[in-house]
């Protein structure tokens, strides 16, 4: 008997491994689960109180055209008046277009406009209706543009620029 009791004494004794390993599963697994479910409230509650996200759109700036410039030195125009020669107006033009390629056109008949011009206004005043030794600009640059359009075939020249205009 008595080494009976001594058997089970030991038995009793024995750490059991199976106890504790259950044990540490059952935790980790409890942790997973409970941290699964912790970070998925934080996650739904956080989605509530979310602010409106500004969307910035960038516009970009409107292309200008590409302006160009045909230049024609030294027109020689007269200031007539009652079929009288009052004076000579010389300026520089510069026809306005868009491109280079109708600039050089524009460029390529700079003596066929010229003379086209000089042809109008040999016969049509450039004087204003009030003074007409003083040169009516607005009258003038239209005409100019007409005529130029007319003489290339195309409207491709938008505006007339006359500078350095001169009375002799």
């Amino acid at each position: 008997m008595a080494e009976e009791e001594k058997e089970t004494s030991e038995e009793n004794k024995k750490p059991s491994g199976g106890g504790k390993k259950l044990l540490i599963v059952g935790l980790l697994a409890g942790l997973i689960v409970g941290g699964g479910g912790a970070a998925g409230f934080f996650i739904m509650q956080s989605g509530d109180e979310t602010e409106p996200v500004e969307v910035v759109i960038e516009e970009k700036a409107p292309e200008l055209p590409d302006y160009q410039y045909a230049k024609i030195e030294k027109l020689n125009l007269p200031l007539f008046y009652k079929g009288r020669v009052l004076n000579y107006a010389v300026m520089n033009v510069s026809l306005e277009t868009i491109g280079n390629d109708d600039k050089l056109l524009v460029v390529k008949n700079v003596i066929i406009i010229k003379d086209a011009l000089l042809r109008y206004f040999s016969v049509n005043p450039i004087g204003r209706e009030d003074n007409p030794r003083i040169v009516d600009f607005d009258r003038l640059s239209a005409k100019i543009k007409e005529v130029a359009n007319q003489e290339i075939g195309r409207e491709i020249v938008n505006r007339v620029v006359i500078s350095e205009s001169r009375n002799f």
